[in-house]
């Protein structure tokens, strides 16, 4: 004997709480896990190493071009400690930013020679001494943003200010053991 047809009454309300559940969550879904639109979606960034006053380059001395701080650490020289800091400079080429970068000692008051390497400068203000390499990046163009490094080799200081930003290495970007975390 055959089995009775099954009744299309349960099959067609199966159907219907499909349909009346996607519509439901088509209908409510702009309401529900939405990011609000804020027009803000980078985090924050921490402030330049060197704006925020915490470990000042010698006596003062202010870069008047475009740069980011990738390292500041002291290391141990054959002349003692001294204050390694490394910069990228953007926009300009090499001889503009070592231009800019002996004009910012000069206002302060440090005198410049060449050092006894051909591409290093030697800035001196009394037992002062200020180290400069300033290095193209090769292949670098008039239509590339970061252009080269800048290493300057400088005496030991110590932060100048016990702000919150002066023990965060994200901002003076002196990491500990040289780690970058």
């Amino acid at each position: 004997m055959p089995l009775p047809a099954p009744s299309s009454a349960p099959r067609r309300a199966g159907v219907v709480a499909t349909v009346a559940a996607a519509v439901a969550v088509l209908l409510l879904s702009p309401s529900f896990g939405r990011a609000e639109p804020t027009g803000n979606y980078r985090p924050d960034l921490p402030p330049d190493a060197l704006a925020t006053g915490c470990f000042p380059l010698p006596g003062g001395a202010e870069l008047d071009l475009a740069h980011q701080v990738r390292d500041d650490r002291d290391v141990l020289t054959l002349e003692g400690h001294r204050r390694r800091l490394t910069l990228q400079y953007d926009v300009v080429d090499r001889a503009e930013a070592e231009r800019r970068v002996v004009a910012a000692f000069a206002a302060v008051g440090f005198v410049a020679e060449r050092g006894d390497e051909p591409d290093t400068l030697a800035l001196t203000r009394g037992a002062q001494a200020v180290h400069v390499l300033v290095e193209e990046i090769p292949g670098t163009s008039a239509e590339t943003l970061v252009r080269g490094w800048i290493l300057l080799d400088l005496p030991v200081t110590q932060a100048v200010s016990d702000a919150a930003v002066c023990g965060d290495p994200r901002s003076t970007k002196r990491w500990a053991d040289g780690s970058r975390s």
